[in-house]
């Protein structure tokens, strides 16, 4: 069902026109874009006015309740005189317009926003040394700014029972709140689910969920940063630290692809609480509940602190020196016939390091990081069509397409900041979206709330919906004619797939797929496909199609296959691949895909396998293959941060860094190089991955040993042209999205092969 559209006039949500007009602030006379706030004017002139409930990303329906943002407001007459409003007005719903005259700071204002922090108080609970807000509480601060040194009221306040269980990670205060509507609103703006709401009425109002059922949002997480006070607090960061107890340290989250800007909170070398930094180009500053709340294994106690080998079946702890000689005897022994597999949770510098290890030093291309069902061409099935490997639409460029078009994916889960700004592009820029799902997955998903049209396929008729979808682009003749580009072999190819005979192959009405392609042709389009369709037994045949349709309807930068795991992207631009090396350079001779590794250690024949840090038992395609690989390979290392089911089948397990014990540069989905930077050391005998491949390789005699994380960059600018002119200082606190050396390839289009579902099948993970 397709959600309402919104015409949202919020500054940031959606920017005003260039149009300017003239007003006045505490005096000073200033232009600012027609129909802003003025509490987002009065920053443009240095002035601060104070406020609860206001938030730059949240809309508008349920904002000025808190009033602290009060403000004095005239206006200026065609004959020059300024004519007062009679009441005070609310900064942050007040629109600029021409001739406006504002004064934030005049007595009246004072004492209403000491009135208003008076009422606030009257039943908020004074428990500031208990709460976990204290020091960094927006109330707390307000009320020594600008409130009263003492309050009238002397009634015994309400009470309602402490520490609600809200959620699974959110904890409720009720007696805090002070009904801003923040967390209401994120519900229904940002996330969508609206899960939490209003209830009563008068004196009586408070937040909570429909019945009191529980807050199950992927994004509840936010709440917790939106509230102003501490009515909202995580439950993991409960009582355990203060503001001033701890040490902050920007990094990225490492739990998807997407690239979150992060800073972790610790305490010694204990992760305290992550939050959410601000970066406009990739996650704003939210976050999903798995980046927030996932990062524990960081500071675990399982978290391994020396190398153990395994003797007798029973693990024993060795030093480095050992586990080095050891290394250097197995992979000497076994010459070229060694494999590795893993890296797409590794830093693009121990990446490099590890393809530069096994390329140069042990003379072998037998590495990949793929545990997927597709394993072929390094360079993809869309480069040679398109010009890009993965993703041609940046995160932030989402919201500008008028059309989106989700296959096969379950967004929320599988890229969930990508989802929120699909969902802000539907909600507030009004995008079209288009939600086709293979009902063998899921009836619906997180799109289906709000997408304008779900398109529900039988498994393996992915094509087949696709080449009708096409079909009805001709036959309606909404392709407009392009320069250079000859459609009428297409044309040809999809047209015995009528609307009708496509919705009896697919399962989808034919009404349904004459609106997609309706919709498909608005405007510039970006489509998105998921897991379904990359762990599909077919997938270039898919990626074919998506590629004639983006070509066709004249958006060619618009198709999406965004890797899912945290620097599979950096992986394949490092040149952990069995035919490419950095910088997506063919190797002379292409060495064995993860699949091929597998085969070899299954059958006994691979002499030695080192895995960096892919749990191959938990997330590769065939797990009994997996199996069979590390049961029959005659020698396995791995790095590892704790004792998981596959380190548990090797036969030596290096400790190396997690994201917060290193400095390095990861690349996100959408191609963005970020850094993340080293909070602390969780032990002395713990090694980044860099520099254990480093020393391994000194130690057989390899080239010059790296020394530092930013040495490897050096070398990594040196190597690959597209990363030549970036520097460690460029990258900011943004990154940079790494752009193609050469020219974009002239589109073609080319019609792929059907096969029917009987034959096709699929093959997930």
């Amino acid at each position: 069902m397709s959600e309402n559209k919104l015409t949202q006039t919020d500054a940031t949500l959606n920017p005003p026109t260039t149009d300017l007009v003239n007003i006045k602030i505490n005096g000073v006379a200033v232009k600012v874009p027609k129909g802003e706030n003025i509490i987002e004017s009065a920053r443009r002139v240095g002035v601060d006015i104070p406020y609860f409930c206001y938030h730059p990303r949240l809309s508008k329906g349920d904002a000025a309740n808190c009033r602290m943002c009060l403000i004095e407001v005239a206006s200026t007459a065609p004959d020059g005189s300024v004519r007062k409003m009679p009441k005070p007005q609310a900064a942050c719903t007040m629109p600029a317009s021409e001739g406006l005259v504002v004064e934030t700071e005049t007595p009246a204002i004072i004492k209403d926003r000491k009135g208003i922090l008076e009422f606030l108080l009257i039943n908020h609970p004074l428990d500031c040394p208990v709460c976990d807000r204290g020091g960094e509480c927006p109330l707390q601060n307000n009320t020594l700014f600008y409130g009263p040194p003492t309050s009238r009221f002397i009634e015994e306040k309400r009470h309602y029972p402490k520490s609600y269980p809200l959620s699974e990670h959110v904890v409720f205060d009720r007696e805090r709140c002070i009904q801003c509507a923040r967390c209401t609103r994120f519900t229904e703006d940002i996330s969508g689910d609206s899960q939490l709401g209003f209830l009563k009425r008068g004196a009586d109002i408070e937040v909570g969920s429909f019945a009191s059922t529980a807050y199950q949002s992927k994004f509840s997480g936010n709440v917790i940063e939106l509230c102003p006070v501490g009515a909202l607090l995580s439950r993991n960061y409960r009582f355990k630290a203060r503001p001033w107890d701890l040490l902050t340290q920007k990094s990225i989250c490492t739990q998807c692809s997407n690239g979150c800007n992060i800073k972790y909170d610790y305490r010694v070398d204990k992760i305290q609480r992550v939050n959410a930094r601000l970066n406009e180009d990739v996650n704003e500053e939210w976050t999903c509940d798995r980046g927030k709340f996932g990062h524990d294994y960081i500071s675990a106690d399982s978290r391994l602190r020396e190398p153990l080998v395994k003797r007798g079946g029973k693990w024993h702890p060795i030093s480095w020196t050992e586990a080095y000689a050891l290394v250097a005897e197995k992979f000497k022994a076994a010459g070229s016939n060694v494999a590795g597999i893993g890296g797409a949770n590794a830093t693009n510098e121990d990446n490099f390091a590890f393809q530069k290890f096994f390329r140069e030093t042990l003379k072998s291309s037998n590495i990949d990081h793929r545990l997927g069902a597709y394993q072929g061409p390094g360079a993809g099935p869309i480069f040679s069509r398109l010009g890009y490997h993965t993703t041609g639409t940046t995160i932030a460029e989402l919201e500008s397409a008028k059309t989106i078009f989700l296959l096969g994916t379950e967004l929320a889960d599988e890229q969930p900041i990508l989802f929120l700004r699909v969902r802000k592009a539907a909600r507030f820029k009004g995008a079209a979206i288009v939600n086709a799902l293979d009902r063998a997955v899921a009836d619906t998903t997180s799109a289906s709330d709000f997408a304008d049209v779900d398109l529900l396929y039988r498994p393996g008729t992915e094509v087949a919906l696709l080449n009708g979808v096409l079909n009805v682009l001709f036959s309606k003749e909404l392709v407009a004619a392009q320069d250079g580009l000859d459609f009428s072999g297409l044309q040809s190819a999809v047209a015995e797939w009528t609307p009708e005979k496509a919705a009896a192959e697919t399962g989808v009405s034919a009404e349904s797929i004459v609106r997609a392609a309706e919709l498909l042709a608005r405007g510039s389009v970006a489509v998105i496909a998921g897991k379904t369709v990359t762990e599909h037994a077919y997938y270039t045949d898919i990626a074919a199609v998506l590629a004639n349709l983006v070509i066709a309807v004249g958006s060619p930068a618009g198709l999406n296959i965004p890797v899912t795991d945290f620097n599979a992207q950096g992986a394949a631009d490092m040149g952990v691949l069995p035919d490419y090396g950095p910088g997506y350079t063919p190797v002379a001779s292409a060495g064995l895909n993860t699949r091929g590794i597998l085969q070899a250690a299954a059958s006994g024949s691979l002499g030695a396998l080192w895995i960096v840090g892919a749990e191959l038992l938990e997330q590769y395609a065939d797990t009994k293959l997996a199996e069979s690989a590390l049961e029959n390979c005659q020698f396995i290392v791995m790095n590892a941060l704790s004792l998981t089911p596959t380190a548990s089948m090797a036969d030596l397990i290096l400790p190396v860094a997690s994201a917060a014990e290193k400095d390095g540069t990861v690349t996100s989905c959408e191609r963005r190089i970020q850094r993340i930077y080293r909070a602390f050391d969780i032990s002395g005998n713990v090694k980044p991955d860099w520099l254990v491949f480093t020393e391994v390789a000194e130690l057989l005699g390899g080239g010059a040993p790296y020394v530092s994380a930013r040495d490897i960059w050096r070398d990594i600018a040196q190597t690959i042209p597209t990363h030549s002119s970036i520097t460690l200082k460029s990258l900011g606190e943004s990154g940079i999205r790494w752009q193609y050396a050469h020219p974009a390839p002239k589109p073609t289009v080319a019609a792929a092969p059907y096969k029917a579902p009987a034959a096709a099948g699929t093959s997930r993970a």
